[in-house]
């Protein structure tokens, strides 16, 4: 049997080992990961620093959202996942991105061109294209479609496909 400060090191070392899982093995199994923190604690890109891969956490006011660091940084209260998209980046890979199924929009969230988002705001659904962009290529954007069409997005009608 293990005791109650053999758990929370097993935990520990469960969630250190979980960071350098891709995002599509992670984002199948979010409670690998710990809730996000705004005690200070170190966050990493994986990139700056060699010696610390990139950060994964579980939103505090969405604990069903997984989200990788996009900038090193230390947590500070106001600093959440939701309201820092210039840190944070949602991980999202169980949506296939057709009309039929797109990918939910979220503000600070890697947008693939080609592939289909449904804006949580206004209901609708967008085609991420840009001239010049194959399908494939990623951008992370700070905005929702809707607030990008003409430029990034174009809002889909049955006529479009």
């Amino acid at each position: 049997m293990m005791t109650r400060d053999q758990a929370i090191n097993f935990r520990r070392n469960m969630e250190k080992q979980a960071m350098f899982a891709p995002d599509d093995v992670a984002v199948a199994q979010p409670a690998s990961y710990p809730v996000w923190s705004p005690d200070a604690v170190n966050y990493y890109d994986g990139m700056t620093d060699s010696k610390h891969p990139q950060s994964k956490v579980r939103g505090r006011t969405h604990p069903d959202r997984l989200y990788k660091c996009t900038a090193p940084h230390t947590s500070q209260e106001s600093w959440e996942p939701d309201a820092t998209p210039a840190l944070w980046t949602v991980i999202d890979e169980t949506h296939a991105g057709t009309v039929d199924d797109p990918v939910p929009a979220t503000r600070g969230m890697e947008y693939t061109y080609g592939l289909y988002y449904l804006d949580g705001e206004d209901g609708n659904i967008y085609l991420c294209e840009r001239s010049g962009a194959a399908p494939g290529d990623k951008i992370t954007l700070q905005y929702l479609p809707h607030e990008l069409v003409g430029q990034y997005f174009t809002l889909y009608t049955p006529e479009t496909v």
